[in-house]
């Protein structure tokens, strides 16, 4: 059991959780670390410490919760008969607390319902997996027992994840949703390339530096693959048991959270939710990526996505008053309809031909693009007929490609693709790649992909269409010399290869 306790938590580390995390998690004596909160359990220890440091007219105790088990603790601001909102935090031991910074103002105007979800801040830790599947049942259960509902759920990180399958699973309990910096909705290896790597930005750095800079992200994520390419998974074990999470993570909820949340598949609520969606975004964010954001407000069919320069993961400390300038303004408007797509347009289209070029970036519709050779391309609204790649390093957000046989040819490169469609007889021919494709949609009258030399393929919340399988599209899979059938067993890759290398 400790073998396995090791490997859990080491491949907690990969997919991003803090290094306190890790080091209190690995301790086998508690760690108690200064408390950074004015708020939270480690600084107050005791319900009673916390209900005299809040507001007079809030109420808050424990109450028994019955769908997880335990006890878990529930605040109430507000008005009693004013409209509804639920607040549901994020991973880390501040739970609820991370939202008194805007609580107060929305309290005004609102009645506002926070929780510290099972396992964090003051509730107690249930012997159970911490999925956002299971955490939206017990909001779920809170909601029916306050007989409140639809209203409004505001989520942020972990939270914006349970409140997407809340609203999916439990849809007449949520009117609307605000999402901020949602977690966990990319593929776990998609979000570890992030949450390890990180961004590199380019603006602003001398041109001699910009396709290194690439280069060494390229790196950077063919490693992380590369770990999650190992021939054991130390998760697998936990997915396919249940009863293992409380025996081999105990009362770590964090990291029981973290890696229930990473291995969740959202592909049918992105493409499928009913209910409007307003997206609230740190464009600094370290932790989940703005291309989460991007992804969602392309992908649900009723979102809008609003950005904080210069803002991180936690924009409701970091920036306060802009982000209730934000918030406000999305509980009082609907989100704007979305633009409509640019269609094939009349009269010829023209060819774009990149060579050699670095940091450049196109828009447009044209009939062929061919890329060779280029570092850090970046391809937005764009629409073409077919789209050729050799030896590069591309990004594509919102790319249309609706060709003829073959939609994309892609060889000896990396592609980053999010929210994008390729139809064609085949949409996609991979030689020697590594392709990261989220929120993107595949359709083809023969078999969707088509492999020749080895090649990774990482999907998240994507779907394909294709004349041998219509489903949801959510893995890591490495092809060489085959057809991709989502169907078959994953295998799992010898540790040695290194496609796009």
């Amino acid at each position: 059991m400790d073998r396995i306790r090791r490997r859990v938590l080491a491949a907690a580390a990969v997919a991003g959780m803090p290094a306190r995390a890790i080091a209190q998690a690995t301790a086998r004596e508690p760690v108690a670390p200064a408390p950074d909160c004015s708020h939270c359990r480690a600084r107050l220890q005791t319900v009673a410490a916390l209900r005299s440091q809040l507001p007079a007219d809030w109420r808050i105790g424990l109450e028994p919760e019955p769908v997880l088990g335990g006890e878990m603790l529930v605040v109430q601001a507000g008005p009693a008969g004013a409209p509804p909102l639920l607040l549901v935090h994020g991973l880390g031991q501040n739970g609820f607390t991370d939202w008194l910074p805007v609580m107060a103002t929305l309290a005004r105007r609102h009645r506002v319902l926070a929780v510290d979800l099972p396992g964090f801040g003051y509730s107690s830790t249930p012997p159970a997996r911490l999925s956002p599947t299971h955490l939206a049942r017990v909001l779920d259960g809170l909601l029916v027992r306050r007989q409140i509902g639809p209203l409004t759920v505001i989520g942020h990180s972990m939270g914006a994840a349970v409140a997407l399958r809340l609203a999916a699973d439990f849809p007449q309990r949520v009117a609307a949703l605000v999402v901020v910096d949602a977690a966990g909705i990319l593929h776990r290896t998609a979000f570890s390339k992030h949450a390890t790597i990180g961004q590199l930005p380019s603006e602003g750095w001398p041109e001699a530096l910009k396709e290194p800079a690439a280069r060494l992200r390229d790196l950077g994520h063919l490693i992380v693959e590369r770990l999650f390419g190992l021939p054991f998974d130390p998760t697998e074990v936990l997915r396919a048991n249940d009863w293992l999470w409380p025996l081999v993570l105990g009362d770590r909820a964090s990291i029981n959270a973290a890696l229930a949340l990473v291995d969740e598949d959202f592909s049918a609520v992105v493409h499928t939710l009913a209910q409007p969606v307003h997206l609230i975004w740190g464009e600094a964010d370290a932790v989940a990526p703005l291309r989460t954001g991007e992804l969602l407000a392309r992908r649900l069919p009723r979102a809008q996505l609003s950005t904080l320069p210069g803002v991180g993961h936690m924009p409701m400390a970091q920036a306060p008053g802009e982000f209730l300038l934000r918030l406000e303004r999305a509980l009082r408007e609907p989100p704007l309809p979305r633009p409509a797509e640019a269609g094939a347009g009349d009269g010829a289209l023209q060819d774009l031909l990149c060579i050699g070029e670095v940091d450049r970036r196109h828009r447009g519709r044209y009939r062929e693009l061919r890329i060779e050779r280029c570092t850090a391309l970046r391809l937005t609204d764009v629409v073409a007929e077919r789209v050729i790649v050799r030896d590069s390093i591309v990004q594509m957000t919102g790319v249309r490609v609706q060709g003829g046989e073959l939609a994309l040819d892609i060889v000896n490169s990396e592609l980053v693709a999010t929210a994008c469609d390729f139809d064609g007889r085949t949409a996609i021919r991979s030689d020697a790649s590594r392709l990261d494709l989220a929120g993107c949609r595949l359709q083809a009258r023969g078999f969707a992909v088509q492999v020749a030399r080895r090649s990774r393929l990482v999907a998240s919340v994507s779907r394909i269409d294709d004349a041998f399988h219509r489903g949801w599209w959510h893995e890591d899979r490495e092809l060489e010399g085959e057809l991709l059938d989502p169907r078959a067993p994953l295998r799992r890759p010898p540790a040695a290869s290194a496609p796009g290398s």
